[in-house]
């Protein structure tokens, strides 16, 4: 399922080849006012349009309700700017029932993500007070870890069904934190597949900085930011919010600050936007946000 808003129509199309190659069907949910570039038709891909933005939450449960529709039994997220490699949803399949054939009550499986430089993120737990990024030792076919971002990940429906879908007051950002946290609080396990490869891009484009040393961070536009902090917030409310992941939040909201509202040009808009966030989530307002 992917949902899409305003795509580039060549990025987009090699996208759904991509993914008929290795899923039974392709269902689309179009978050673009009046209505994305057509698609070629074609009888396993089905294109949802919606009149307006209704948040990337929202999509993604229009698009799982479709898909239980069809009786689908696996679900998979992507976002418009993810591309799976060959063999990816076939190795997750895998990881998925390798570890169901062990006993372990699997809540979704994520591959590893490649950014457009080719670096490999690493899978998330969290330790020590920081997002640990933990990889794979060699031979090693699957780990376990504490967050799988959204793009990629293969959900088993009566995994949905038992603890709900995507929290829509979220609007946009942190939904997968919330959705994996809340799994986690089910004494569900989330896996990574080291097999498994998705190339996804982060933010709008790349930029190096440096502060004790050279870091290159994924730069959004600044309206995202509000979405960072305001979700934070709303989601430190929520009993499932453990305190290893509070302690790790906390550290990334304050590199947020450091990088991108002080450091980074357009630090002034994204400043504002952050406070924005931060006074929204402090009111617990959720939803889009207010003009």
């Amino acid at each position: 399922m992917v949902v899409t808003y305003h795509p580039d129509p060549q990025a987009r199309d090699q996208q759904f080849d991509a993914l008929l190659q290795q899923v039974d069907r392709v269902v689309v949910v179009d978050n673009t006012p009046g209505g994305a570039a057509p698609v070629t038709p074609n009888p396993r891909l089905t294109v949802l349009r919606q009149q307006c933005n209704v948040g990337l939450a929202t999509a993604q449960n229009i698009g799982l309700q479709q898909a239980r529709k069809g009786g689908a039994r696996f679900v998979m997220l992507f976002d418009q700017d993810s591309l799976p490699a060959s063999g990816m949803v076939a190795a997750l399949l895998h990881v998925y029932r390798q570890a169901q054939a062990m006993g372990l009550p699997v809540a979704a499986v994520g591959p590893q993500v490649e950014d457009a430089a080719g670096r490999v993120e690493g899978f998330v737990r969290f330790g020590g007070g920081r997002y640990e990024a933990i990889r794979p030792d060699a031979g090693q076919n699957w780990l376990r870890c504490d967050m799988l971002i959204a793009s990629g990940t293969l959900i088993p429906i009566h995994v949905l069904d038992r603890i709900g879908d995507m929290d829509e007051s979220l609007f946009i950002d942190r939904i997968d934190f919330e959705w994996c946290l809340r799994a986690l609080g089910h004494g569900l396990v989330l896996l990574g597949a080291a097999q498994a490869r998705l190339h996804h891009r982060l933010g709008e484009r790349q930029r190096r900085v440096w502060f004790l040393g050279w870091r290159c961070l994924p730069v959004h536009l600044p309206f995202r930011y509000y979405y960072m902090v305001r979700n934070s917030l709303l989601v430190r409310r929520l009993p499932h919010a453990s305190a290893a992941w509070r302690q790790a939040d906390r550290r990334q909201l304050l590199s947020l600050l450091l990088y991108f509202g002080l450091l980074l040009p357009g630090r002034l808009a994204t400043l504002g936007m952050m406070a924005r966030g931060w006074r929204d989530g402090r009111r617990g307002l959720g939803g889009p946000l207010p003009p």
